[in-house]
């Protein structure tokens, strides 16, 4: 995942956050300096918390309020309807179990996807490229990410591009992702309609 930005903090949280450590560590630093003679590097000291805030605390407590995007991070499942025009012009369509791990911190956001084919054994594995998420008008958030299929040429399925829009829906019933995609396949480019369930927090890919 790429490193620290602020991307997705609120700025008045960040600055405010950045006040209040900074007025902290002055007075540590006063008091270290008396002590001890030795000084530390504040911003230092500051940019690594906001590092290991950003890693591994942005979705707790009190952290969170400081980010203005929710937590897709975890394993959903649920199907793919696909459909595309063969080589007679007809539609094609069909329905797969579908897979996403979604790995999140506080900069970035990684999916991974596969679906499941009739035999059971999953397919090649779509990795995201760059992924947005943005807030909807009526308040939702959703993702759009651009990914690279890589193919599996067993069973003669070429590497491909492709595009994404998932919507998150939170109800009583859990957390869904819903959406659409599209992609540059060959030879018959496809598109279709995703509808996932959130599972767990289980991140391990291929299950």
């Amino acid at each position: 995942m790429e490193k620290f930005n602020l991307r997705y903090l609120k700025p008045s949280a960040f600055i405010f956050m950045c006040a209040i450590l900074a007025l902290a560590l002055f007075s540590a630093n006063k008091y270290i300096q008396y002590h001890w003679g030795v000084s530390i590097s504040v911003f230092a000291v500051i940019g690594s918390i906001f590092g290991i805030v950003n890693s591994y605390l942005w979705n707790k407590k009190p952290f969170c309020w400081m980010y203005s995007v929710p937590d897709f991070s975890g394993r959903y499942e649920g199907t793919l309807l696909y459909e595309y025009r063969n080589e007679e012009c007809e539609v094609v369509t069909d329905k797969m179990q579908h897979i996403k791990v979604i790995h999140q911190n506080g900069s970035d956001i990684v999916i991974n996807s596969w679906t499941r084919l009739s035999d059971g054994q999953l397919s090649s594995k779509s990795t995201s490229i760059e992924a947005s998420i943005f807030k909807e008008k009526d308040g939702t958030f959703s993702i759009i990410y651009n990914y690279l299929n890589e193919g599996n040429y067993e069973l003669d399925f070429c590497p491909h591009y492709g595009t994404e829009v998932l919507k998150l829906i939170e109800n009583g019933e859990g957390k869904h992702l819903v959406g659409k995609y599209y992609t540059e396949r060959m030879p018959f480019q496809t598109k279709g309609k995703i509808d996932l369930k959130y599972i767990n927090k289980d991140l391990c890919h291929e299950k």
